[in-house]
């Protein structure tokens, strides 16, 4: 399956994924926006794109994987 949602914040984003390898693919990504963004002086608050952690019990989702995106 593909990504659950993807709701955005004003700095930073989420993805939420059913698939840990397709997560993973996308922190990759994120990861060098978050190098490119940096070098521009961006502010990611208190979060760092390209994070990937494992929610047990989302409560719309499930056991899902969720991406901090850029």
């Amino acid at each position: 399956m593909a990504m659950l949602a993807n709701p955005q914040g004003c700095k930073i984003g989420w993805a939420y994924y059913d698939r840990e390898d397709e997560a993973r693919e996308r922190a990759e990504k994120e990861s060098k926006l978050r190098g490119l963004r940096l070098a521009q002086g961006y502010d990611f608050g208190y979060s760092w794109p390209g994070t990937v952690e494992y929610l047990a019990t989302h409560p719309e989702f499930g056991a899902c994987w969720k991406v901090v995106t850029t």
